[in-house]
């Protein structure tokens, strides 16, 4: 069961956040990096998806990297190996958003 302080704050970061960047997303409906960020959009939230691949995804435009990411960001969601997490968040910060989510699994200091 999850204590009371730490389901205010992620309630506090749901009713906050517009728009999440997907650090990994994926084109293949069957990984999670696909199907989380289509469910996250089916609640109204825009996701801004991020792959070295380019291309279209769940009909925005893929940034190469987050810093290609245009426009504000709240949360960046990682689907990315752990071994990333570092420089990834460093990248979050530079492009000003308020939250770093790394997925079940994934840990980093």
């Amino acid at each position: 069961m999850m204590d009371a302080p730490l389901r205010e704050q992620l309630l506090r970061i749901y009713a906050e956040t517009r728009t999440i960047a997907v650090v990994g997303a994926s084109g293949d409906p069957s990984k999670p990096a696909h199907r989380i960020p289509r469910y996250l959009q089916s609640q109204g939230y825009r996701i801004l998806p991020v792959n070295p691949r380019g291309g279209e995804l769940l009909g925005e435009p893929v940034a190469r990297s987050l810093a290609e990411v245009e426009g504000p960001v709240d949360v960046v969601d990682v689907f990315r190996p752990a071994g990333e997490a570092p420089g990834i968040a460093r990248e979050a910060i530079e492009a000003g958003a308020k939250v770093l989510w790394l997925q079940l699994g994934i840990e980093s200091e």
